[in-house]
């Protein structure tokens, strides 16, 4: 099925719910689990730091306890799981991290953003889908809003 799988991880509820999903389907393929969180510097975070808030180092700070917890407790149900963590834009990081991983699978989580957030950040999914040598699953976050079992 797959031998390696490539998780957007962000920390949101519906990237909680692709998390699940995604382990999951590396538990039946025996596959190779890369989580990749990605500090977006591009849109409102880009303003806010240019305003002197230092909402990139924020973020780096609550992403890399939740990603070691997280590849911790995925290892200890037997799955190969490692993260690495990126920062600019979501779609360019993860189409730069496919070129150096060459998974079969890449995994993302939907949550459904205004029209003005959007316009100043962009779909990730669209972004991908141009871009990708491989399958792309969107992960719908409605209906399971339970965060993957033990983080956060």
């Amino acid at each position: 099925m797959f031998k390696k799988i490539l998780l957007a991880y962000d920390g949101s509820t519906a990237g909680a719910v692709a998390l699940r999903q995604g382990a999951d389907l590396a538990r039946l393929s025996n596959a190779e689990l890369h989580l990749l969180g990605v500090v977006v510097t591009t849109g409102f975070s880009a303003l806010a730091e240019g305003f002197g808030a230092d909402v990139w180092g924020m973020v780096r700070n609550r992403l890399q306890p939740d990603l070691d917890a997280i590849v911790h407790e995925l290892q200890a149900q037997g799955i190969n799981a490692l993260y690495a963590i990126r920062e600019g834009d979501p779609a360019a990081e993860i189409i730069a991290y496919v070129r150096t991983t060459a998974p079969d699978l890449i995994i993302v989580g939907h949550r459904g953003k205004g029209v003005i957030a959007r316009w100043f950040e962009g779909s990730v999914g669209i972004g991908l889908l141009n871009n990708l040598p491989c399958s792309l699953l969107i992960v719908s976050g409605k209906g399971e809003a339970v965060p993957y079992p033990s983080v956060r």
